[in-house]
This record gives C-alpha cells, sequence and structure tokens, in this order.
C-alpha cells in the first residue's frame, strides 16, 4: 500500500495519492501505529487539496483529524472538523452536516466528554472521579441530546443505497448517545441503547466489517453490564478481544482492555491498557486510563477476597 501510494505521488495523480494515503493512516491507526497514522494523514489531506476534488477533501480533512483525536490532539481535531463540515455544508447545502465514515468519527469526537463522564458516574458515590464526573453532567447530557439529533438527522437523509457501513455505524451513535445520557441521569439503560446497540451489530456483522465490530461490542457490553447482565458483558467483550487479536487490532485491544478494567474493576486489565495506550500512543484514552486508576483505588484487593 505505501508502495502504490508513492508511485501515485510520483506521477502527480494526486486524487489515488490521497485515497491511497488515507487508506494507509486509517491502517497504522487499527495497528496503533498512530504517529505514522497523522503522518499520512496529513500526506493524504496535502494530495486531496492538490487534487481539487471537494469530496476527497472532506474525506482526508476527517481522516486527519480523527487520528489527531485518537492522538489526543483534541483542539487541532475539532478545527478540522468543523472545516470539513463547512465544506460540506458548501457543497451539499442540502446535507449540512458531515455524513458516513466522516460524520460517526465527528460524533465520536463530540461524544467523548460525555462518555469520559459516563464513566465517571458508574465509579461509586463517594469516589473523586465520581464527584468530577458530577460537576460535568449538564454539559455532557447536552452534547448527547445535540449528537442525538446529528443521528436522527442522518435516517432522515437515509436513501435505498446507503451502505451497510453506514447504516451500522449511525445506529451505533445512537446507542451511544442513549446509554450515556441513561447513566449521566442515573438510570439503568433502557431497551432504547441497547435495540440500538444490535442494530449496529446486526448491519456490520453483515457488511462482514470486522474492524468495526468491536467498537459495538463494547458499546453493547458497557450496556448489558450496567443492565444487569455480566454474562452478557463479558461475551461481548471476549468477542471484541478475539477480533482485534486476530487482526493485530493495537487500539481496540486496548479499549477491550480498559472496558474490561472498569465494568469488573479488574486491576490486571488496567495494567494491559496501560502497557497499550502508552505503546500505541494512544493518548485520546490517557484521561479515562488515569480516571480508571484512580478509581481503582477503592476496587477490592483480589488477594482478600
Amino acid at each position: 500500500m505505501h508502495a502504490g501510494a508513492e508511485m501515485a505521488a510520483q506521477r502527480k495523480d494526486w486524487m489515488n495519492a490521497a485515497i491511497a494515503y488515507g487508506n494507509l493512516s486509517e491502517l497504522g491507526h487499527t495497528l496503533g501505529r498512530t504517529d505514522e497514522a497523522v503522518a499520512n494523514a496529513r500526506l493524504a489531506l496535502d494530495h486531496a487539496e492538490r487534487s481539487g476534488d471537494a469530496s476527497l477533501r472532506i474525506l482526508e480533512s476527517t481522516t486527519l483529524a480523527d487520528v489527531l483525536h485518537q492522538n489526543g490532539e483534541t483542539e487541532d481535531a475539532g478545527r478540522f472538523f468543523a472545516e470539513a463540515e463547512a465544506l460540506q455544508a458548501e457543497s451539499q447545502p442540502q446535507f449540512p452536516l458531515l455524513y458516513s465514515g466522516g460524520g460517526f468519527r465527528y460524533c465520536d469526537l463530540l461524544l467523548a466528554r460525555a462518555e469520559r463522564t459516563a464513566w465517571g458516574a458508574g465509579t461509586g458515590s463517594h469516589s473523586r472521579v465520581h464527584l468530577e464526573a458530577q460537576a460535568g453532567t449538564a454539559e455532557a447530557l447536552a452534547n448527547c441530546e445535540s449528537v442525538a439529533r446529528r443521528g436522527q438527522k442522518m435516517f432522515e437523509w437515509r436513501v435505498p443505497s446507503d451502505p451497510l457501513l453506514d447504516i451500522a455505524l449511525d445506529y451505533l451513535t445512537l446507542a451511544r448517545c442513549a446509554l450515556y445520557a441513561d447513566l449521566l441521569r442515573g438510570l439503568t439503560p433502557g431497551p432504547e441503547a441497547r435495540s440500538q446497540a444490535e442494530q449496529s451489530l446486526d448491519r456490520l456483522r453483515a457488511a462482514g466489517r470486522q474492524d468495526y465490530i468491536p467498537r459495538t461490542l463494547l458499546t453493547r457490553a458497557w450496556v448489558r453490564q450496567a443492565a444487569g447482565d455480566p454474562n452478557g458483558a463479558r461475551a461481548d467483550l471476549d468477542e471484541a478481544e478475539r477480533i482485534a487479536a486476530r487482526g493485530s487490532m493495537r487500539l481496540h485491544l486496548a479499549d477491550c482492555a480498559l472496558y474490561r478494567a472498569r465494568l469488573f474493576r479488574d486491576r490486571a486489565a488496567l495494567a494491559e491498557a496501560r502497557r497499550l495506550i502508552d505503546a500505541c500512543g494512544y493518548r485520546r484514552r490517557l484521561p479515562e486510563l488515569e480516571d480508571a486508576e484512580r478509581a481503582a483505588a477503592d476496587w477490592p484487593d483480589p488477594s482478600n477476597a
């Protein structure tokens, strides 16, 4: 893939060079090579701008924005997403919001604070992490409502030719919004969160998108554990981990370890999450990891069990 990208750039075939470097960036991101993914995404956007193709500029802007987000560069990521959405509104006034994979990635960024706050809300009523989460609840709920409106708009714009992946990702966004909002309100996740997650999972399986399936499995694991189904949650975590391990998807493996640690107060999983997050430069997860490490001070010691 790298050789093909270089050859396209040497031929000044800017469109294919942009696509090739964008694909390389996404692959590097999945493999946990975050710095390499950022470098390739910058090349992809540079070539997309040279191509003069507006839709390609939007695509590669969101590719760069997403890897910057995973790299912990939130402000720069937000700027590139906003620029891409402005270009989207200019190019297709009837569809002024980012959609498809780029729209999902933007929603992932917009929900990041709500996700972290929702985890904090479930750490225990006396913990420092819980008290900090309470302080951000109103803003986090507003984020959930705003992103849910975006997700619902995608279904209003739906056409029969939309790819299964796009539909699956929109369901996943709505599942996350419902889950986080329920937890932030102190409620057991309702049927909406689980139903949306299962709709997402069904379509991802039909599309054969192994690289995305762990994302939905992790969301459903959280729903199941919060709703009192620990066996179901463990089954989802185990499947997500098997898929990620088969494909050397190290960022997914880091997420699996972090979810397992938080859902089951598993200190060994927390240590593995720390190892993977540090090794991959997965800086997006550092604040959540640090929250979990502080909360772990209140977890029961397995040696005393």
